[in-house]
């Protein structure tokens, strides 16, 4: 959903100056010296990193504007850490911002500090279009990660998920002052500062205003007066000396790290088995490595990408409609986040075949365009994101004569998914086993033990299954609602007319730009179709789809079907939303919230059965390329008991028991 950005101008000094607010950004004369004497200097940043223990600290921010705060704590990061002055450890910066500056005005604000050039580069080039939620974008090799959060501070805080011991070590207590932004500065604020962070948080703000000082002290804080910068007498800090453990708002969609039973998973290479040979198996694979965790793979196939990664192409844009349901607001954090995620790879020159060429979805009949005049109507994604054409602008982009306009999304790309899949397994350093078919994975009561096809077995301390379609024989995924779907591709030799298109274009189906001379045609939808077999059957429905949805079009006598392509099947769910995290014990959580319809208080509710360290990734049905990159990271986060980069919502809809908990508050489920 697109939310306002920030009403700027520069005086004559070249600080920012919010038409909100009323206020400038930071000091007119000396904003990073204000920044270390406010949050870095009373936060005691350089000593409590000094001996830093955890694998991360996490500072949480109200008011991200230019960044300047972020921009000076990453310099002064990377700069202990190349000195070797700290421990290693990663840092995890989460912010929030009401009114985000367009990407124009952030690089006019911070071209006032060269000396942060180099970082404010990097965040220029992630930053993200106006969407609400969160935005992850990584820095120094992904040993630092911000959370930009845009929305309501007040709307955002509890939608950040934290254990009931917190996930804060340091607040930036930021904001335009109390006097010009009430609307922040209430005790939900302190409350909300309070429930995420851990014993000992650290606080600092710019602010000594009385109420400020009484709302914290009565959220836990200890308050004392420091000196201020400048003109400014006094600051406030202090710490939460005392942390009361805060009950999870809903027990039965809590996610859990990895669960110590004896020493193998507590210590910091647990040994991990990724079920799977394509995109979601790739980047499990992929994100943990990040984070130092190499994992054995066990492919079934020979030879990786075999399933419904496979294709020659594949899309890369999002499922958006004309309300920002949960379905459209995944999709459109997912897109961005596979947008950084691939230019990064390409950046640090893992290579795959791959096209910015953008995706065009046609206005092919009344219907169609009804649809999407009312999405356009609605106003509620930014141009960024999506936009509508006429017919001559579609022809225009497409380098073909098309007779409809439609919605075009300008970062859209094509992909090859196998030289993906392999790139991101070999990135990754992952040991990988392949003709491995998993037929019985057990629980010993502290390792998991996989049975292969093969009559090897091996013990592991976790477990992610990111199969795809081939779930049907792994018994602890029997009672969730997985469904195997057969599409098959048509592949096409390009001609010196279909040679021209330059955008991928979607209909019924999809047509890509040519890659080494083919175009890919698709596809078919077959329900509980697991046959991976080529059909001409389908080659002429494929065909006759797309011809008949590009019937006008001057070119369509080029698609003619060639007996060349391959099917496979995708596994999806009912609400079209993938499953990730942790393999819920289904018989189990039945007696555990079998009374969710009284709607009880969630205290009554004890913490969800999990199969304790058997995690999901899977459903991600067509749309792999776009949300396995964030579901992966979602999942691997959640493994390594670092802050999520989805609002509780939205994790709660991805949730591989949700179809349980809903069936349970409606007593559908006996």
């Amino acid at each position: 959903m697109k939310i306002t950005n920030a009403e700027i101008h520069f005086n004559e000094n070249g600080t920012p100056f919010a038409k909100q607010f009323d206020d400038l950004y930071f000091s007119d004369a000396s904003g990073i010296e204000e920044t270390q004497h406010v949050f870095i200097q009373h936060n005691q940043l350089p000593q409590r990193w000094l001996n830093w223990q955890d694998s991360h600290f996490n500072i949480a921010e109200t008011g991200f504007g230019t960044g300047l705060n972020f921009l000076v704590t990453l310099a002064l990061f990377a700069q202990l850490r190349d000195t070797q002055s700290i421990p290693l450890f990663n840092l995890h910066f989460s912010t929030v911002e009401k009114y985000p500056l367009t990407k124009a005005d952030l690089a006019l604000a911070l071209q006032r500090y060269p000396s942060l050039q180099a970082y404010s580069h990097a965040l220029i080039e992630q930053y993200p279009p106006n969407v609400a939620g969160c935005h992850r974008l990584k820095f120094l090799n992904d040993s630092v990660i911000v959370d930009l959060w845009f929305g309501d501070v007040h709307e955002i805080l509890p939608q950040i998920y934290a254990t009931p011991t917190g996930l804060v070590d340091c607040w930036y207590l930021d904001g335009f002052a109390p006097s010009k932004n009430p609307e922040m500065w209430t005790e939900a604020l302190f409350s909300q500062m309070a429930r995420l962070a851990k014993k000992d948080c650290h606080y600092a703000t710019f602010t000594a205003a009385g109420s400020v000082k009484r709302g914290l002290e009565a959220a836990g804080f200890s308050v004392k007066k420091v000196a201020g910068h400048g003109q400014k007498r006094h600051n406030l800090s202090g710490t939460l000396p005392q942390k009361t453990p805060v009950p999870w708002p809903k027990p039965y969609f809590a996610r859990p790290a990895i669960q110590s039973n004896d020493a193998s998973t507590t210590n910091s290479q647990p040994r991990i088995a990724i079920i799977g040979g394509g995109l979601a198996a790739a980047n499990c694979a992929y994100a943990l490595a990040k984070r130092g965790l190499i994992a054995d793979v066990y492919c079934q196939d020979g030879t990786l990408a075999q399933g419904a990664s496979g294709n020659h192409q594949g899309a890369l844009y999002p499922q958006l409609n004309a309300i920002a349901n949960h379905s459209s607001q995944f999709h459109a954090l997912a897109y961005l986040y596979a947008g950084n995620f691939y230019k990064g790879l390409v950046k640090d020159n893992i290579q795959f075949a791959h096209q910015w060429c953008g995706v065009f979805q046609a206005a092919f009949n009344d219907k169609v365009l009804e649809r999407q005049q009312k999405l356009i109507d609605h106003d509620i994604w930014p141009k960024e994101l999506i936009t509508s054409l006429t017919p001559a602008q579609a022809s225009k982009l497409a380098g073909l004569n098309l007779p409809f306009g439609g919605l075009y999304f300008p970062q859209g790309a094509w992909i090859n998914p196998p030289e993906l899949v392999n790139a991101l397994f070999n990135s990754a350093a992952s040991r990988l086993h392949t003709s491995h078919k998993l037929t019985s994975l057990s629980h010993t009561g502290m390792h998991w033990q996989l049975q292969f096809e093969t009559q090897s077995r091996i013990e592991t301390d976790i477990v992610i299954v990111a199969t795809g379609s081939q779930f049907a024989n792994i018994e602890q995924l029997t009672p969730l609602p997985l469904r195997g779907v057969r599409g098959q591709v048509e592949y096409i030799d390009s001609s010196v007319e279909l040679g021209k298109l330059a955008t991928v274009i979607c209909h019924k189906g999809y047509l890509t730009p040519a890659h080494q001379g083919l175009h890919a045609l698709g596809s078919s939808y077959k329900k509980q179709d697991f046959s991976t077999e080529y059909r001409k059957s389908e080659e002429t429905e494929n065909i006759t789809m797309h011809q008949k949805a590009l019937a006008d079009c001057p070119w369509v006598d080029k698609l003619v079907g060639q007996g060349k392509g391959r099917a496979a099947t995708r596994c999806s769910t009912a609400d079209h939303l993938p499953m990730v995290g942790a393999v819920p014990n289904i018989p189990k959580q039945k007696e555990q919230f079998w009374d969710l319809y009284k709607a009880l208080p969630a205290q009554h509710y004890p913490l969800a059965s999990d199969f304790a360290n058997l995690y999901l990734l899977n459903g991600l049905g067509s749309r792999g390329l776009t949300t396995a990159p964030l579901l992966a990271e979602v999942l691997a986060s959640q493994i390594c008991h670092e802050p999520l980069p989805l609002p509780a919502s939205l994790l709660d809809a991805l949730n591989p028991n949700r179809f349980l908990i809903r069936g349970l508050i409606r007593r559908e489920q006996s």
